[in-house]
């Protein structure tokens, strides 16, 4: 009898794009898919098996804003240690490279790294290079031609463009780099992504020119001409421009979620759709840390658990044209796994701006999965010669 490379049994599986959420065990195939759900699945049938009881069993996340370039971009981190060892299989580095850095990051980053890695391409070809220096304080960086033939010339693994329209990023260039950020993610048939907070021009402005699909990161910044106006209330064209389709991500960052902010915009209707970490080199540990401890910041804020994992699994593969590859933890699926212990306690949460509130409730990675290989394993195992 062929015997399986992995059995995870016991575990509480939520999958919310089947709207699966009970105790059953997941069989993993010599090809790393997964090949059976159900329950009591004989541990013979198994040349290693995980009991994963009292954990809960997730597809592995997807972080739709990460900043990966590392020992090129001063905000670059290691993927597979901050990432996929924390429970994400899937990122998506948010800018950090451009047309002319982008070569060197698909060869020495993302080729080379365990974590499944897709970019957006800054619309400035240096990318972000230097925090001292922004990006588009220069427009001579903002090159629509060249984006666009590198776009083209790795659709696989570009997924859009990225644009930071801050005055520390973009100075008062900031709605001119958008344009040519939609130029070129008109041209490519791509989404864009927005980094909003303390820009020139008031957002009011900017988000009517957002497309069906673009996404709005830094929904709940509080750095200034944010989402609220000086009354807190969500300002009429950010409801427009939900209603119409634009995707408001969290993407938490060192300077760019507020509690307050995302507390007021939610009880006005405003919910994200995607929740990201905006993981980099100078918040991994702290306050930010994983992908994980921000997705529990919104479970304390009153989510219910199910909706916050879909925002780190179904949705955001979804918008990568995944759905169904990754997101997900049904049969013939990429066996990306993820486990968490569910922890009750008394836990500290900051926000971006040193706001600390206290928690009951918390996600902790104890084992991660990514194409049936194991990357992290809190958990006892048992295992047996292999006799097939």
């Amino acid at each position: 009898m062929k015997l399986y490379p992995v059995l995870l049994q016991n575990g509480l599986v939520i999958d919310p794009s089947t709207k699966r959420h009970e105790v059953v065990d997941i069989a993993v195939d010599e090809n790393g898919l997964v090949s059976e759900i159900s329950k009591g699945i004989s541990p013979d049938k198994a040349l290693k098996t995980i009991d994963a009881e009292g954990r809960i069993v997730t597809p592995g996340l997807v972080d739709l804003h990460v900043h990966v370039f590392e020992h090129v971009t001063e905000v670059g981190i290691n993927a597979d240690e901050h990432c996929l060892r924390k429970g994400v299989t899937t990122v998506l580095d948010a800018g950090s490279s451009g047309a002319q850095t982008f070569p060197g990051f698909k060869r020495y980053v993302i080729d080379v790294s365990e974590t499944r890695i897709r970019a957006l391409l800054n619309i400035s070809y240096m990318g972000m290079i230097n925090q001292a220096i922004g990006e588009l304080e220069d427009l001579r960086y903002a090159d629509v031609k060249k984006a666009v033939r590198v776009c083209e010339a790795n659709k696989d693994v570009i997924m859009g463009i990225k644009v930071r329209i801050s005055k520390d990023h973009a100075g008062n260039n900031g709605t001119e780099g958008l344009k040519r950020a939609l130029e070129a993610a008109e041209a490519v048939q791509r989404p864009l992504m927005l980094h909003i907070g303390n820009s020139e021009d008031p957002l009011s402005e900017i988000l009517p020119l957002l497309r069906k699909g673009d996404v709005l990161t830094h929904s709940y910044t509080d750095r200034g001409n944010g989402i609220l106006d000086k009354n807190g209330n969500v300002l009429p064209e950010a409801k427009e421009a939900m209603a119409r389709g634009v995707i408001f991500d969290v993407g938490h960052g060192l300077g760019s979620f507020s509690f307050g902010v995302a507390r007021q915009a939610m009880s006005q209707g405003v919910e994200p759709k995607t929740i990201s970490s905006d993981l980099w080199s100078a918040n991994v540990n702290g306050p930010v840390y994983d992908l994980a401890t921000t997705a529990s910041k919104f479970i304390h804020m009153g989510l219910d658990l199910d909706d916050v994992l879909r925002k780190v699994t179904s949705v955001p593969a979804d918008f990568l044209g995944l759905l169904g590859t990754i997101g997900t933890l049904r049969v013939g699926s990429q066996a990306d796994i993820a486990a968490f212990d569910d922890q009750t306690g008394e836990f500290e949460f900051v926000d971006s701006y040193g706001k600390k509130e206290i928690g009951d409730r918390r996600l902790a990675p104890v084992f991660s999965m990514k194409g049936g290989k194991i990357h992290l394993d809190r958990i006892s195992t048992s295992s047996k010669p292999n006799h097939s």
